[in-house]
């Protein structure tokens, strides 16, 4: 049987336009529930909003700026019934590079997009939850919170992702509020392919280290996230569950030859 949404139950998503974050919007509202899309492009956010119909509200925000957050929070609240759910999908994407060739100011924009933002919104919409007592947080970390690469803002950012769930998932327990993770391998959206990026992506090594041996699809992570904001997964708080393919699983498997055909 499909899990649905309780009547008047709305969740919030930062990074809501796009990707990952547009798919789980599509996914909450086909199960019932309303959804709130955070976006810092308001013209992608209104136009999924205007698709969704009734059940969807967009509003504009700089997922870093508290300020901006809480208005927006405002917003949603006063237009949405219920909020008892928050996803946090905002970020920048980082490329690939050494430490020396990656300047400070850099690396601080990128772990702030990932990890002052997630802290942001938490603070303001997260703990709104906890006062009204309850709801469903799901953080966006990654497999690189686990397994280290070359992208250095990125990385350590998810990682601490992953550290902050499990302190807000105990400090909020009592309080109805549950706060887990989802850990999305290599997922094909713009995040994946940014315009920053020129020319086209060979992903050949990125699929060959996949032991599904494909990039995942935006909907897949929905489906994970939404399971963790869902009634099924009630008992379940400080968790961050791996949606990767298989890839952290088989980072045993290269001295032995790779993973099997």
């Amino acid at each position: 049987m499909a899990v649905r949404m309780r009547d008047g139950y709305s969740v919030v998503i930062s990074g809501g336009a796009s990707g990952i974050g547009a798919a789980t919007a599509r996914k909450v509202v086909a199960a019932g529930g309303c959804v709130g899309i955070l976006d810092l492009n308001l013209a992608l956010a209104e136009a999924l909003a205007s698709e969704l119909g009734s059940a969807a509200v967009a509003a504009k925000a700089d997922a870093m700026d508290e300020r901006q957050i809480g208005a927006a929070h405002r917003k949603l609240a006063a237009r949405l019934p219920g909020i008892r759910g928050l996803v946090n999908c905002a970020g920048i994407p980082q490329l690939p590079k050494s430490i020396e060739d990656y300047p400070v100011a850099d690396w601080e924009r990128v772990v702030a997009s990932h990890l002052k933002s997630t802290y942001v919104a938490c603070r303001e919409i997260g703990a709104a939850m906890a006062r009204r007592g309850g709801g469903a947080i799901v953080n966006l970390a990654s497999v690189l919170s686990f397994r280290p690469g070359p992208v250095l803002g990125y990385g350590p950012a998810k990682a601490a992702v992953v550290n902050l769930t499990q302190s807000l998932a105990v400090q909020w327990a009592k309080r109805g509020v549950r706060v887990n993770a989802v850990a999305p391998g290599w997922t094909d959206t713009p995040f994946l392919r940014p315009k920053s990026r020129r020319g086209r992506r060979d992903f050949t090594p990125i699929i060959r280290a996949t032991p599904l041996g494909r990039l995942l699809r935006p909907e897949e992570i929905a489906e994970a996230i939404f399971f963790l904001l869902s009634p099924a997964a009630s008992g379940v708080t400080g968790v961050t569950l791996p949606c990767d393919g298989g890839v952290m699983a088989a980072s045993g498997w290269a001295p032995y030859g790779g993973i099997p055909e």
